[in-house]
């Protein structure tokens, strides 16, 4: 292999929207060797003769054991019910694919998930990136526990996902790698924080345009925000509801889409009254709808890295109303494509809300600068494009004089 060339095997799942079309992509630019589909279900997936991926290790053994574990774990009661296993998937994932890192000269992988492949690809020699879409782990869990701790809920599901020993792996993983790869000046702060500043890039990440697109503009009666993600603590879901209740705003109603643990929905009723309506989980296309059928998008997230949700209601054409530790800064001008409050601040999100509600017109130029916004630089072909220039860089600055 030459020393300027690059070829780049990818472990990085399928959490990140946007990271789904990286390997098809990779393959039609001629620059991946292989693919590592890391989690429960694990497969080894390579270009063919005919130019398409095709499968060439699967792992029947690990899907039976994985099934057993999650199956376990899920018929226990949930007052028995111990930490989720995801430390033994993802140390199982790890140990079979570390064989099977290839000939390449980047090896690029999500955390939790690649310790044992980040050392195989180091032993060869190969150039290594860390990918994490959130704030540091650690940073993270610790806002999740200490809104938990506020509002006098038990702990949360995502964050006790998070065990002590899955963090120790990632923080063995953020030491190991070459580069980690964020997506957001938020979530580059969190990891400057622990010394890890100088290795952190900031890679701003796509939203697909043409799924997530504008509405044919008609005349709307009632005045709807929306909200989509997990409606948790950590995303500051009780925030949001206190402005809403506060604001009592005519002819208008606030839509929550997403999925809501059992123990956090008694502090939510506290705040919501009759003009929230909880949508819970919805497919892709109908949250698409939704976007369509709405006047404002709201995020009020305690810790984030850069949602994506943000970005695929910036290309419906809504105007966004989120926190700055959102990761908003990174993808809209405060003022121009959206109003970005402090965390926590119910008042200035209740006046952000109800400047919108007050000046329709202008929130909708907002809104079709946001579409713009994302037309002119978050596009998934804007990502990939990013993508492939960051692996060239490195790969170039790796190279001997």
């Amino acid at each position: 292999m030459r020393s300027d060339a690059v070829s780049v095997t990818l472990a990085l799942g399928s959490s990140a929207p946007y990271q789904r079309t990286l390997a098809s992509r990779l393959l039609s630019a001629g620059l991946l060797r292989r693919v590592l589909v890391p989690g429960l279900f694990i497969e080894v997936q390579e270009p063919g003769p005919d130019g398409a991926l095709r499968v060439i290790e699967k792992f029947p053994a690990n899907d039976l054991l994985n099934r057993v574990l999650w199956g376990t774990w899920a018929r226990t009661p949930a007052s028995l019910r111990p930490k989720p296993p995801m430390t033994i998937t993802s140390w199982l994932s790890d140990r079979l694919l570390s064989s099977w890192i290839g000939s390449c000269s980047i090896f690029h992988a999500c955390t939790g998930f690649c310790l044992a492949c980040l050392s195989a690809a180091k032993r060869q020699g190969v150039l290594t990136l860390v990918d994490i879409g959130t704030r540091h782990p650690r940073a993270w869990r610790q806002s999740a526990m200490e809104e938990c701790g506020r509002f006098g809920v038990r702990e949360a599901e995502g964050a006790a996902m998070l065990s002590e020993r899955l963090l120790r792996r990632m923080d063995r993983e953020f030491e190991t790698c070459d580069h980690i790869v964020v997506p957001s000046n938020v979530s580059r702060q969190s990891f400057a924080e622990r010394g890890l500043g100088e290795k952190t890039i900031v890679l701003r990440t796509g939203v697909d345009s043409e799924f997530f697109s504008p509405p044919v503009p008609w005349e709307r009666r009632l005045f709807r925000a929306v909200y989509v993600g997990r409606v948790q603590m950590a995303k500051g879901a009780a925030y949001l509801l206190q402005a809403w209740k506060r604001l009592a705003l005519p002819h208008a109603e606030l839509t929550l889409i997403g999925e809501i643990k059992p123990a956090v929905r008694s502090v939510l009723d506290q705040f919501a009254d009759s003009t929230v309506r909880f949508a819970g989980v919805l497919p892709p296309r109908e949250v698409a709808n939704c976007y369509r059928e709405s006047d404002l998008f709201v995020f009020p997230s305690v810790s984030e890295g850069l949602a994506e949700v943000i970005l695929e209601a910036m290309a419906t054409g809504l105007p966004v109303v989120a926190t700055d530790t959102s990761g908003a800064r990174d993808c809209l001008a405060d003022g121009k494509e959206g109003l970005i409050v402090p965390v926590r601040d119910v008042e200035a999100m209740a006046e952000a809300i109800l400047w919108c509600y007050q000046h329709r017109d202008e929130s909708r130029a907002m809104g079709k600068a946001a579409r713009a916004r994302i037309e002119s630089e978050f596009t998934l072909e804007h990502y990939v494009g990013r993508q492939i220039e960051l692996y060239r860089r490195l790969a170039r600055e790796r190279r001997p004089d």
